[in-house]
């Protein structure tokens, strides 16, 4: 098993939560819910960026055991140079898609220098 961990600014202190174990139906009830908010918007349309980071936010908190960790707590904590974490969490740890590798990952600042 392989802990998932959210380090927020609560109340101006760093707190971090911890997750150890993730279930595996909660993997189906992320796809099952997001499909819901896909299927709810008219045809053509698809939910707006926040609406799928609130979505995303609340399902995160209700992976972690901890009461005190709410999708607002979440959103209202984590700092912005972070919010690719919550993709990390629901693509790789809870859909269990595979990292890609670091290797192949490029820097579009020295390729635009080029």
């Amino acid at each position: 098993m392989s802990e998932t961990r959210l380090d927020l600014m609560v109340n101006g202190n760093k707190k971090t939560f911890i997750q150890d174990f993730i279930p595996f139906r909660k993997s189906l009830e992320y796809t099952d819910k997001e499909a819901e908010l896909f299927a709810s918007k008219a045809d053509g349309e698809e939910p707006t960026i926040t609406e799928l980071s609130v979505f995303r936010a609340n399902f995160i908190a209700s992976l972690f055991d901890d009461p005190d960790l709410t999708g607002d707590v979440i959103l209202d904590g984590l700092d912005v140079d972070d919010r690719d974490k919550i993709l990390d969490i629901v693509f790789y740890r809870v859909c269990g898609y595979k990292r890609p590798e670091n290797d192949d990952v490029k820097d579009p600042k020295v390729e635009k220098k080029a």
